[in-house]
């Protein structure tokens, strides 16, 4: 870091920095690129999730800066999440630096806009901008900055553009007054925002947060607002304003899910953000081979009956392949048995070493091939990603059933190991789809079943039969 003066205090201030974003957004990178840092590795308390600390000084100041578990929205249903809400609400720092995919503008926005409601300042570190301008995106940071009132800086945490300027930008920010960012909503949900402001101006309420976020966390139903209210005398004339108004977003909205309100009411704040600041050169660039195929296999219509088909095939090849080695196998384990036999003068135990011990090894050793092979087909269509891309397929089919489409996860993996299965649901957000899903884990063909339906198939059915059954055991 260069140390060009800046106006800043003779004694040393502590600015403890919260490193907020989404999941693979180069947070971790982008920690690693703020300066010749001291990182300190641990854990939350409570939890195995761990956590990082970065100490450095720069122009009379000492940073700390918490780099938090990567969360898509600010919610708590997994442990992480859970960790990067409750120390967002709950512990003191002085300022958030949002880390966001600049070439994936709008998808992260999700989590930004959510920040806004919070009584804290924020600095939004727009990461990847070197990748984005390969892309041909070209993001205005510096009128996003205008629109959203917060400082918005173009950054790249790989090759370590814009580092000193967002370092510049968080000093300045710590230096400035807080501003209310210009998070705006809908005319509906505005209107009932300004009644309950009203209301705790009419009543003089002491609060840490100004009026407009707690406004707008009561409209959410966040519990802990509603717990530090619940409490207070103005409550009881509260809780009316605040279900009639509920009732009257929820009619704008047309839904009764109060939070699916919200998420239209950020959605549409970002869409308005992204069209104003975002604009992408048109480039003469053709589909890659990886993007054709995918317009192929994750067809709304074709999508399915192809994975069905590809399922068909891989068994209907696991015994007309299987056939070739089967026949040596069968030959061998016979001439064996005939050499053996002609050694031994007993019947009984000729009968029990050809007919019980050779014979049953080799009706065991003969589907050896089959099970390879179909191991060998259903690893290949994971590791292309087709699984995933399936996944994607069936989400809307789930839904019939009450489940979620990310359920196909722990499903497929049950495929592989009932155990991982079990750990992976862990992903599903709500309790009901996680029992849902937890139930039906143990009816999913797991390894070490297929090689069982591999034998009745083979043993009860002919070679051209048998395919078809094990797909319909399958199915």
């Amino acid at each position: 870091m260069s140390e060009q003066v800046l106006a800043c205090p003779v004694t040393a201030q502590h600015i403890k920095v919260a490193l907020v974003g989404q999941p693979n957004v180069g947070k971790s990178m982008l920690i690693n690129s703020v300066s010749n840092a001291h990182l300190h590795v641990g854990n939350f308390s409570g939890v195995t999730v761990d956590k990082a600390e970065v100490l450095f000084d720069y122009k009379g100041y000492n940073f700390t800066v918490v780099d938090l578990p990567g969360t898509y929205a600010f919610t708590d249903y997994t442990i992480e999440e859970r960790v990067t809400h409750d120390y967002l609400c709950a512990e003191e720092y002085d300022i958030i630096i949002n880390v966001v995919d600049s070439t994936n503008l709008l998808k992260n926005l999700q989590l930004t806009s959510e920040l806004l409601t919070m009584s804290k300042k924020v600095v939004v570190a727009l990461n990847m901008s070197d990748e984005a301008q390969k892309e041909g995106i070209v993001v205005d940071a510096e009128y996003m900055s205008e629109l959203m009132g917060l400082p918005c800086i173009k950054v790249s945490a790989a090759t370590k553009m814009g580092i000193e300027k967002l370092i510049e930008a968080v000093v300045q920010e710590f230096i400035n007054e807080k501003k209310e960012p210009k998070l705006v909503f809908s005319v509906s949900v505005e209107d009932e925002i300004s009644n309950i402001v009203s209301y705790f101006k009419k009543h003089k309420f002491q609060a840490v947060n100004t009026y407009r976020n707690i406004a707008i966390n009561l409209l959410k139903n966040n519990k802990r607002t509603y717990g530090k209210l619940h409490d207070n005398p103005i409550w009881t004339e509260l809780q009316p304003i605040l279900i009639e108004a509920s009732k009257h977003i929820e009619l704008h909205h047309d839904t009764d899910d109060i939070k699916e309100a919200f998420a239209e009411e950020y959605g549409a704040f970002n869409r308005g953000i992204v069209a104003e600041v975002v604009t992408k050169k048109k480039q003469q660039q053709q589909k890659t081979l990886t993007e054709k195929i995918d317009s192929v296999l994750i067809h709304p219509i074709a999508g399915i009956p192809m994975f069905l088909f590809f399922m068909w095939g891989l068994f209907q090849l696991t015994f007309e392949i299987g056939a070739i080695p089967m026949d040596y196998i069968d030959g061998f384990f016979g001439w064996f048995g005939d050499i053996v036999g002609a050694t031994i003068s007993n019947e009984s135990v000729r009968s029990l070493v050809v007919d019980g011990i050779i014979a049953g090894v080799g009706a065991v050793v003969l589907f050896i091939p089959n099970i390879v092979i179909l191991f060998i087909g259903i690893a290949l269509l994971e590791s292309t990603g087709y699984m995933s891309r399936v996944a994607f397929l069936l989400d809307g089919f789930f839904h019939k059933f009450g489940l979620h489409g990310q359920s196909f996860i722990p499903l497929v993996t049950g495929f592989g190991c009932s155990i991982p299965a079990y750990m992976s649901a862990r992903v599903l957000k709500n309790d009901r789809d996680r029992l849902l899903t937890l139930f039906i884990i143990g009816f999913m063909s797991c390894g070490a079943r297929l090689p069982v339906y591999v034998l009745f198939a083979g043993a009860f059915f002919p070679e051209d039969m048998a395919g078809n059954v094990l797909f319909a055991i399958y199915i």
